[in-house]
């Protein structure tokens, strides 16, 4: 799940009255990593913990997260070790 907006998450914890360190220990993670999302130095994070976050601001998931995108990467075809040097 990616963050859509730190300061965003941040009013709604200090809404609720919770710190860093309260809301970080109420869904099992660092008081670090609250701030890393709030001030969008990190933005991605767990369905997990993204779930625990908005059900403990009272907030739907949706308003505070949104899918990431799945990044495909293309097969490349590689030769085959052995084959003839042109």
């Amino acid at each position: 799940m990616i963050v859509k907006d730190g300061s965003r998450m941040r009013r709604k914890r200090k809404d609720a009255g919770y710190s860093q360190t309260d809301l970080a220990a109420l869904v099992g993670c660092t008081q670090q990593y609250i701030s890393m999302l709030e001030n969008g130095t990190d933005s991605d994070c767990s369905e997990r913990i993204a779930e625990r976050i908005a059900k403990r601001l009272n907030v739907d998931l949706e308003d505070l997260f949104e899918e990431r995108e799945l990044v495909r990467t293309p097969r490349i075809a590689t030769p085959s070790r052995g084959g003839s040097a042109a």
